[in-house]
């Protein structure tokens, strides 16, 4: 959109100061006339060009302006003003380069300043100060915060050190070379691109090697933002630590960034950054979204996320930021998960009620999940079914009928509630954190599922070469389980999640002891083959689910990093 009383306002001031010397006014007033021309024409003047996360406004630079020569320091000053009013959280980025490169005494002897009305920001000559070494045809962007009502005047400043020393051979004094200006959204951190190289003020290498972002928050005056961070690419093989928050985030071997939500990062937070050939460290503003709308996280944060940190004293709701089509549901304990999930898990799962809407007193006797999982098409039935019958849900499944409308894994087509991508899966703070990590991954792995046709598909492959024992097993635990073994897509999606919930080295113990024993003396145990008399040990079973899960396991590993009993790319601590 374009706003026309830009096209009446007084032109931006402009002045190129050499001991005060001033631009002439016919030069001053032939690029007036071309700003004038080029910001007033509705097919060339964008006030916001969308770029990601960030929004750019490109600031008119005259040629007089694109220069300071280091054989005669300068002063150039600009006056946007009347141009644009910058909105909150905005940054002033400068894109520049050098004739040659600065020299290190070229570096001793100059200083290149950009003062505003407020602040004065030494521009880097080089990437030194992050350990990066200098390069013949880089390009540089600074880019400085500016606090909500930046007035729009600033200068830059070429000037010589007051101890330069002797002077230098005016051959090697290079031109520092103005690229653009523009307004972009407040970042801190840094970032390279080939030869192309973006920074910000606060961001620093320490003397052991890890990288550093102060808290800027409180230079430039605000103390009620929040910030993400993220962090890549990082090296193969290796992991990398982050320190913010008063928490320690550790990302895995296999993780190629690290991301955290605003929900860890304050205005005053000291973040700490340290790994091998990270190119880009980011630290952005963002708003920590009101409850209940999902924030976007590892499954990780939500593993070991501290209490503090949530929005409600409940639950809280989450997007996996790997696979955003799935919601996440962390409870305060099972009462509440229950009344969150517990009739669909009937409706959907539960042998003897699948399809049908309970009411509270036929199940409140009998356990629901201590862990959930649905897709997008079963939810869709579920609050179609209790819409066409106006059923009396509880005010927590109507809220996750709003959630899922909003977010778009159900969709309203006229009366009816159809499906639409992804699906939902829930733990508890009631299980110990042993058993969190575990149904992480096994409800994790569901989600997944949910997602990835390949993924269904060769699950399905393994479950149809499964030796008929086995399979015969497996039918017995989910009677025992009380799930619909009826339904194929549930018996084979169960046959994954139990397979990859634990680490390998339980494998052969869980499916070789554990679960047959839970089938002994049951009317189930005739789905155990015969055993080692005597003995409480399946060895059949457990070489059967041991290759089974090296199979699966492989094929995670391959596609997303993950591997048995993990779905997360980082740990809290």
């Amino acid at each position: 959109m374009i706003n026309k009383d830009l096209c009446v306002m007084r032109p931006p001031v402009v002045r190129k100061i050499a001991g005060l010397g001033v631009v002439t006014n016919v030069i001053f007033v032939f690029f007036w006339l071309l700003f004038l021309f080029t910001s007033c024409r509705t097919d060339r003047y964008t006030l916001f060009a969308e770029q990601g996360e960030t929004f750019v406004h490109e600031l008119e630079l005259h040629a007089s302006h694109r220069s300071l020569d280091f054989s005669n320091p300068q002063k150039l000053e600009f006056d946007y003003s009347s141009v644009f009013k910058t909105p909150p959280n905005s940054s002033l980025e400068i894109q520049y380069s050098f004739s040659v490169p600065p020299s290190s005494d070229i570096k001793i002897k100059f200083k290149i300043e950009l003062e505003t009305e407020n602040e004065s920001w030494t521009i880097p000559m080089d990437f030194s100060f992050l350990g990066v070494p200098s390069a013949n045809n880089a390009v540089y962007h600074f880019a400085v915060p500016l606090i909500d009502n930046f007035n729009g005047q600033f200068k830059i400043k070429l000037s010589a050190a007051e101890t330069s020393g002797g002077s230098l051979p005016e051959s090697s004094l290079p031109v520092f070379l103005i690229h653009s200006m523009r307004y972009i959204n407040q970042w801190f951190g840094f970032i390279r691109v080939e030869e192309k190289y973006f920074s910000t003020p606060y961001i620093s290498k320490q003397n052991n090697g890890s990288f550093l972002i102060s808290a800027p928050i409180m230079t430039i005056g605000r103390n009620n933002r929040n910030y993400q961070l993220t962090a890549e690419p990082l090296s193969a093989g290796k992991t990398a630590i982050v320190e913010a928050g008063g928490l320690t985030f550790e990302a895995t071997a296999e993780a190629d960034k690290i991301f955290i939500p605003s929900l860890f990062i304050s205005h005053n937070s000291r973040v700490v950054l340290t790994g091998d050939r990270i190119t880009s460290f980011r630290l952005t503003p963002s708003a920590v979204p009101e409850f209940p709308v999902p924030i976007r996280a590892d499954t990780g944060h939500i593993l070991w996320m501290p209490l503090a940190n949530w929005r409600n004293k409940d639950w809280d709701i989450y997007r996996w930021d790997r696979f955003p089509s799935i919601l996440i549901v962390d409870t305060m304990n099972y009462g509440v998960q229950d009344k969150l999930f517990k009739r669909l898990a009937f409706f959907t799962e539960k042998a003897g009620f699948r399809g049908r809407l309970p009411h509270d007193e036929e199940i409140a006797d009998i356990r629901g999940w201590y862990a959930n999982d649905y897709r997008a098409v079963d939810l869709a039935r579920f609050f179609d079914a209790a819409h066409k019958a106006d059923f009396p849900l509880l005010d927590e499944e109507r809220m996750l009928k709003t959630i899922l409308l909003n977010e778009g894994v159900i969709l309203q087509n006229g009366n009816d509630i159809v499906q639409g991508t992804g699906g939902i899966i829930s733990i508890s703070r009631e299980s110990n954190l042993s058993s969190r990590i575990v149904y992480m991954a096994h409800e994790g792995f569901h989600g997944i599922y949910y997602t990835d046709e390949d993924f269904r598909e060769f699950t399905r492959s393994r479950w149809e070469q499964l030796n008929p024992q086995a399979k015969r097993f497996f039918l017995a635990f989910m009677d025992f389980k009380e799930y619909d073994k009826a339904d194929e897509y549930l018996v084979i999606k169960e046959f994954k999640g139990y397979i990859l919930h634990n680490q390998m080295s339980q494998i052969g113990g869980y499916f070789g002891y554990y679960l047959p024993g839970l089938l002994v003396g049951t009317e189930f145990q005739n789905g155990l083959p015969p055993n080692e008399k005597g003995s409480s040990f399946w060895r059949s079973l457990s070489t059967v689910f041991l290759a089974e899960a090296e199979a699966l396991s492989a094929y995670v590993y391959r596609r997303w990093g993950y591997e048995t009993g993990r779905t997360w790319m980082l740990t809290v601590r």
